[in-house]
């Protein structure tokens, strides 16, 4: 299955629709509850790819373009440009 939120994920895991991957912290709740359970992936390496949207002629403000320059200075693939 596919959803576009974690609710509806966490909705269909509960009905035993399958499992998921989903950061811890949007599981607290549910774990306090007992209605699911999170299990720790032995694989630290695990990352999830994120990008920069913006408008194409944008100006960004200083902050924002030290933020850009921060994140261009990690190791790929942390920012990936398209």
């Amino acid at each position: 299955m596919r959803f576009d939120n974690t609710q509806s994920i966490k909705e269909a895991v509960a009905a035993g629709s399958g499992i998921s991957l989903l950061p811890a912290h949007t599981l607290e709740a549910e774990v306090k509850r007992g209605s699911l359970v999170s299990l720790p992936l032995r694989e630290p390496e695990l990352a999830r790819p994120m990008g920069i949207v913006h408008l194409k002629r944008k100006r960004f403000s200083r902050a924002a373009l030290g933020l850009i320059e921060l994140l261009a200075e990690q190791p790929e693939p942390a920012l990936a440009r398209v």
